[in-house]
C-alpha cells in the first residue's frame, strides 16, 4: 500500500506539471512540483525519524546528530565550493549553457562528495599526532593516516570539477558540436527577406573573428574567445601539479622494489621526477592564466590556417604535452633503465636500507614490534612428576572438537526444530574453585525452521520472537559413552554451579537473529517448551522502540513491515518493535568506522547473556608497510601478498587489504535488551584516539567494563591469524636474511576431518614461564616453508593484566620438533591403530579426526589428537580414542589420563579398550583363568590388527580364528566356575 500511495502521489504531481506546461500556466506546475517534493520529503522523513528513534533507544542521540550534521554541513559546503570553482573557471564563457550546466554538475558532485566523505573530513580535522616518522620524506604516520586520505579525496573532487569546467569551455569554444535549433525555410509563396535583413550567425559562434586582417592581428580577439578554455586547462594543470606532489607520498606504497615502500629507484629517480613534474605542471597552469601566454598559444595553434576546431584541439594538446612528456620520461622510462642497469645487478647492496625500513614499519603496522621473542628449549623429558605438577593444565586440555560438539548439541540440545545453534564458542569460567576451559553455544530462534504452513506473519513477528539460553560443555570431559559433560543444559537452563546460572536466558539479539519482531503485543509471546505444553511470556526489558500511537505505527510500517504491519490489530501502544537484532549489524550501525570480527561470542555473566564482538581499526595508508591479503585472495606466499594456502572461511574483510590493524575495541551487546557498549582496549592507537575526539562519550575506557565481563575478553582468532601470517615473514629482521627469504615460516598443517588443512589458531590453558596458574592463551604453530617439523609458535594472552601480550617462541634449529602433520602420519603408520580405524570405517562408521593440538607443558611439547566415531545411522559423533605423542613416542586410549600413563610408563597401547572389547575386572586374589584368556584374546587381537595393517591377510585370518576360539572359551561356564 505504501508503494501504491507513493506512485499515486508522484503520478498526480507529474500530471499537474505536464498539464501546466501544456497550458503554459505556472500554478499547476508549482502545485505538481510541490506535491512531488512533499511526497518524497514525507517518506524520507519517516525513514530519517525511524533511524533517530533507534539511536535514541540506545542512548546514542549525540552520535546520530553528529553524523547527520557532519553530512549536511560537509555536503552544503562542498556543494557551494564545487559550484563556485566551476563557475569561476567558466565565467569567461560566452554561452550561458556552458556556464550553467557545469556549475550545477560541480555543485551536485560536491554535495555527494561531502555527504559520503564526512568521515575523512572529520578524521582530518580531529587528527591525532604521532611521533614515528617515515625515513624518506620525514612525515609522521599521523599525516599518512589522517591527512593524506583527505588530500586524496580533495584531489579527486578538484580533478572532477576541472573536467566539468573543461567540458563546458570546450562546448563554448566549439570543440564539441552542439545541436542547435533549426529554422525551416518559409513557404514558397512567401517573399524572401531582403538580403540586408538576412539572419547572420551569432558572433559567439562565428568561425572567424570579426576583425579584418591577418591571423596575427586577430590573435588578441581570438585568444579572448578561448579564455574559458585557457582557464580550465590552467586549473587542470594545477590540479595535476598537486596530484604529482601528493604522488611523492604515495611512493610509501610503491612496489617497484623488492618490498612495499620506496626503494633505491623510487628515492633516487622517481621521487625527484615526481617533484619536477609537479613544478612543470604548476608553471604550465599559472602560465595559462596569463593573457600573453594565451595569445602566444593561440598564434601557435591557429597558424596560417586561422581558428577552428583544430585550433581548440591544439590549445589543449600543447600544455598536455608539456606535462606528459617529462612525466613519462621521469616516472617510467628512466626508472626502468635505472632498475635494469643499476639496481638489479647490485640489488641487495642498494636495497638494504629500504628493506630495513619496510621490516620496521610493517612490524609496527601489525603491532609486531611489541612481540616478546623467546627461545623454547623443547626438552625431551616427560615424566610422572611433570604430569603430576601440571594436572591443573592437563585436566583442561580441549578434547572436544568444535565441529563434533556442534553436531552433538544440535542433536540433543536444540530441543525444538525452531531453535538453532549457530556455532561453538570457546571460553573459560571459574566453576567452584576450578578454572575451566569450556565450550558453549547459544540457542537462537530461527523461524525459518518452522514448517512452511506455520511461517505466518503473526508467528514470525509477534509469537516467535527470541531464542532461549545456552548449552555449555567442558572442553575436556566426556561421559562413558563418549558424550560431552554438560555444565549448562536444557530449557529452562539447568546449571551445575551457581557461577553458571542463567537467570535471564532470553535471546532477543543474536549472532544469526535477523528481521524485526514486536514484543508485548496482543499475541501471546512464546518463551519455551515445557513437555507437551508451551510457556508464554511478556517482555520486561527496555529494548526496542515503543509504538505509542498511530504515527509510529505508520512510520514502522513504512520502514519495516509494510501494509501488514500497518493494518494489523495485534500491536498496541505498549508494544516494542525491535530491529537490527543481529549483533554485528547493530554494532556496525553505531560505529561504521570499525571493522568487526566475523565471530561474536556469547558470555554468561551476572545471570544474563551478553555478546562480545571484537572490533578493529584499520588503514591501508600506513607508510612503508606491506598489506595483508588472506589466502582467499592470493592462495600463496610470495610477492607482496602476505598469506598462505587455505584460510578461515569468511575471514574478516577489512583485515584483508590493511597494512595497519589494531584490535582497539570490544563491543558488548546485551542479548535481552540489545544495549551496546564500546570499550577501548588499545588507547594508544591514534585512529581510536581520533574517533574518541569525534564522538565524545561513545567509546568508553577499558576500566569501565564490568569485571565479570572483562574476565571473558579474549585475544581474537582472526587478529592473531593476521598477525601470524605477517610474522611468518617479518620475524626475519636482518635485511639480508629477509631478502633471501632464508627463514620463511608457514602455518603448520593437520589432517582434520580426513582433509589436510592449515592449523587454525586454538585456545589452550598454558602456564607462561614464571607464572603459577594456567592462563587462557591463543596459539598458532608454524613450520619452515616446505617442511613439516615445527619451527616455532606465536601466542596471544587473554587473562587479566596479561591481556594483549603477544609472545613468540622459536625452537632451536638444531632440534627436530615434530609437526602436527607428522603426528597424523604417525597415526596412519601405526599398524594397530590404523588397522583399527580402517576396521571401524568398514563397519558402517565414520572415523573423524579432530584438531591436532600442540600443548606446551613446562619446557616440553605434548601433542594431543581426539578421534571420534559416527555411525552411518547417527547424526552425531562420539569421542572414542585420545592419541597423545611426545617426541617419537605415541600412546592412545579411551581417555587422556590413560593415554598419558601409557606414554610415560612405556606400556603398550590398551588394545582391547580401543577395540571396544569388554574389559574383564581383575580378581582380588591375583591372576585367574579368565585373566589368562583375556590376555590371550588381547594378544590375538593385537596380532590380527598388526597383520591386517601389514596386508598379510592369510595370517591375519588365522589370528582372527584364534581370537574367536578364545572368546568362546571365555563364555563357557567352566571358565566362570574356575573364577569361583
Amino acid at each position: 500500500m505504501y508503494v501504491l500511495v507513493i506512485l499515486v502521489l508522484l503520478g498526480a504531481g507529474a500530471a499537474l506539471i505536464t498539464r501546466g506546461m501544456w497550458m503554459r500556466k505556472r500554478l499547476p506546475i508549482a502545485a505538481g512540483a510541490l506535491l512531488v517534493v512533499s511526497t518524497l520529503a514525507f517518506f524520507g522523513f519517516l525513514s530519517f525519524w525511524g533511524e533517530y528513534l533507534w539511536f535514541a533507544e540506545l542512548g546514542y542521540t549525540a552520535r546520530f546528530w553528529k553524523v547527520t550534521l557532519a553530512r549536511l554541513i560537509s555536503a552544503l559546503v562542498a556543494a557551494a565550493l564545487g559550484g563556485l570553482v566551476v563557475f569561476l573557471l567558466t565565467l569567461p564563457a560566452r554561452s550561458r549553457g556552458a556556464r550553467r550546466i557545469p556549475t550545477l554538475l560541480g555543485a551536485a558532485l560536491g554535495a555527494i562528495w561531502g555527504f559520503f566523505g564526512w568521515a575523512v573530513i572529520l578524521r582530518f580535522l580531529e587528527r591525532a599526532p604521532t611521533e614515528l616518522r617515515d625515513p624518506v620524506l620525514g612525515r609522521s604516520t599521523s599525516f599518512y593516516l589522517f591527512s593524506l586520505p583527505f588530500h586524496d579525496a580533495v584531489y579527486f573532487l578538484l580533478w572532477a570539477l576541472a573536467l566539468f569546467a573543461l567540458a563546458g569551455a570546450a562546448v563554448d569554444a566549439g570543440l564539441v558540436p552542439v545541436r542547435r535549433r533549426v529554422r525551416y525555410p518559409a513557404p514558397e509563396h512567401a517573399a524572401a527577406p531582403p538580403a540586408e535583413h538576412a539572419a547572420a550567425p551569432p558572433a559567439e559562434h562565428a568561425a572567424a573573428p570579426a576583425v579584418a586582417g591577418s591571423a596575427a592581428d586577430a590573435a588578441p580577439a581570438g585568444a579572448a574567445r578561448y579564455r574559458a578554455l585557457f582557464f580550465s586547462l590552467g586549473a587542470l594543470a594545477l590540479v595535476v601539479a598537486w596530484g604529482r606532489w601528493l604522488a611523492a607520498y604515495h611512493l610509501m606504497y610503491s612496489e617497484w622494489g623488492v618490498v612495499v615502500g620506496p626503494g633505491w629507484t623510487d628515492v633516487h629517480v622517481r621521487l625527484p621526477a615526481t617533484r619536477i613534474v609537479a613544478v612543470i605542471a604548476a608553471l604550465v597552469g599559472f602560465a595559462l592564466f596569463l593573457p600573453p601566454v594565451q595569445r602566444a598559444l593561440y598564434r601557435l595553434a591557429a597558424g596560417e590556417r586561422g581558428p577552428g576546431r583544430r585550433t581548440v584541439a591544439g590549445l589543449a594538446a600543447l600544455p598536455a604535452l608539456l606535462v606528459a612528456a617529462p612525466w613519462a620520461l621521469g616516472m617510467f622510462v628512466l626508472p626502468l633503465l635505472f632498475q635494469w642497469l643499476k639496481v638489479v645487478p647490485n640489488e641487495l647492496a642498494l636495497e638494504r636500507p629500504y628493506l630495513a625500513h619496510n621490516i620496521a614499519f610493517t612490524r609496527a603496522g601489525f603491532r609486531l614490534h611489541d612481540v616478546e621473542v623467546t627461545e623454547f628449549p623443547v626438552s625431551d623429558r616427560l615424566t610422572r612428576e611433570t604430569l603430576a605438577n601440571n594436572q591443573d593444565l592437563l585436566s583442561e586440555v580441549r578434547l572436544w572438537d568444535p565441529r563434533a560438539l556442534d553436531a552433538v548439541l544440535h542433536q540433543f540440545q536444540a530441543i525444538r526444530l525452531y531453535y538453532d545453534i549457530p556455532g561453538i564458542d570457546i571460553d573459560r569460567y571459574t566453576v567452584g574453585d576450578r578454572y575451566r576451559q569450556v565450550m558453549l553455544a547459544p540457542r537462537e530462534l530461527s523461524a525459518e525452521n518452522l514448517p512452511s504452513e506455520h511461517q505466518t506473519f503473526v508467528n514470525r513477528r509477534f509469537k516467535y520472537t527470541h531464542g532461549h539460553g545456552v548449552a555449555m560443555a567442558s572442553a575436556h570431559d566426556f561421559t562413558h559413552d563418549g558424550q560431552p559433560n554438560l555444565l549448562v543444559k536444557d530449557i529452562p537452563p539447568v546449571s551445575v554451579s551457581p557461577e553458571l546460572a542463567v537467570e535471564r536466558p532470553e535471546i532477543y539479539y543474536g549472532a544469526t537473529t535477523h528481521g524485526y519482531v514486536v514484543a508485548n503485543s496482543r499475541e501471546p509471546e512464546f518463551d519455551h517448551p515445557s513437555g507437551s505444553e508451551n510457556v508464554y511470556t511478556r517482555y520486561a526489558g527496555t529494548g526496542g522502540i515503543a509504538l505509542e500511537g498511530f504515527f509510529r505505527k505508520l512510520l514502522f510500517g513504512w520502514k519495516l513491515g509494510g501494509t501488514s504491519f500497518l493494518v494489523s490489530g495485534i500491536p498496541t501502544d505498549d508494544s516494542r518493535v525491535m530491529f537490527r537484532r543481529e549483533v554485528r549489524e547493530r554494532v556496525g550501525a553505531i560505529a561504521p568506522f570499525l571493522a568487526l570480527d566475523r565471530d561474536p561470542y556469547i558470555v554468561v555473566a551476572g545471570g544474563r547473556l551478553h555478546w562480545i564482538v571484537d572490533a578493529y581499526t584499520t588503514s591501508s595508508y600506513y607508510p612503508y608497510s606491506e598489506s595483508f591479503f588472506s589466502a582467499e585472495d592470493t592462495g600463496m606466499n610470495g610477492g607482496h601478498a602476505l598469506g598462505d594456502a587455505g584460510g578461515r572461511a569468511g575471514f574478516t574483510h577489512h583485515l584483508r587489504h590493511a597494512n595497519y590493524a589494531r584490535n582497539s575495541v570490544k563491543a558488548v551487546v546485551d542479548a535481552y535488551d540489545g544495549s551496546v557498549r564500546l570499550y577501548v582496549f588499545e588507547p594508544e592507537d591514534p585512529i581510536i584516539q581520533v574517533y574518541s575526539r569525534i564522538f565524545p562519550g561513545l567509546l568508553l575506557p577499558r576500566e569501565e567494563m564490568p569485571a565479570e565481563l572483562r574476565a571473558h575478553v579474549r585475544y581474537p582468532e582472526d587478529f592473531l591469524l593476521a598477525q601470524g601470517l605477517v610474522y611468518a615473514k617479518y620475524h626475519m629482521r636482518d635485511p639480508e636474511v629477509f631478502y633471501n627469504q632464508e627463514d620463511l615460516w608457514t602455518r603448520a598443517t593437520e589432517k582434520y576431518y580426513e582433509e589436510v588443512q592449515p592449523v587454525e589458531p586454538y585456545y589452550v590453558m598454558w602456564k607462561p614461564p614464571g607464572d603459577g596458574r594456567p592462563e587462557f592463551t591463543l596459539i598458532l604453530p608454524f613450520t619452515p616453508k616446505n617442511r613439516q617439523v615445527l619451527i616455532g609458535w606465536i601466542a596471544g594472552m587473554s587473562d587479566g593484566d596479561n591481556y594483549g601480550r603477544m609472545l613468540a617462541y622459536k625452537f632451536p634449529k638444531e632440534t627436530r620438533v615434530l609437526g602436527t602433520q607428522q603426528m597424523d602420519t604417525k597415526i596412519d603408520q601405526d599398524p594397530v591403530l590404523s588397522a583399527q580405524l580402517s576396521l571401524w570405517s568398514q563397519r558402517g562408521q565414520k572415523v573423524i579426526r579432530g584438531n591436532a593440538l600442540v600443548i606446551p607443558v613446562e619446557d616440553t611439547l605434548l601433542y594431543v589428537e581426539p578421534i571420534f566415531l559416527q555411525a552411518d545411522t547417527a547424526a552425531y559423533p562420539e569421542l572414542r580414542v585420545v592419541v597423545v605423542m611426545h617426541g617419537d613416542r605415541m600412546s592412545y586410549a579411551s581417555s587422556l589420563d590413560a593415554a598419558l600413563r601409557g606414554l610415560v610408563e612405556g606400556e603398550p597401547p590398551p588394545t582391547p579398550a580401543v577395540a571396544g572389547l569388554p574389559g574383564v575386572p581383575e580378581a582380588p586374589g591375583g591372576p585367574s583363568v579368565t585373566d589368562g584368556l583375556a590376555q590371550r584374546a588381547n594378544g590375538a587381537f593385537a596380532s590380527y590388527l598388526r597383520l591386517l595393517g601389514e596386508r598379510r591377510f592369510h595370517e591375519a585370518a588365522t589370528e582372527l580364528e584364534a581370537l574367536s576360539r578364545t572368546l568362546e572359551e571365555l563364555q563357557r561356564p567352566s571358565a566362570l566356575l574356575d573364577e569361583r
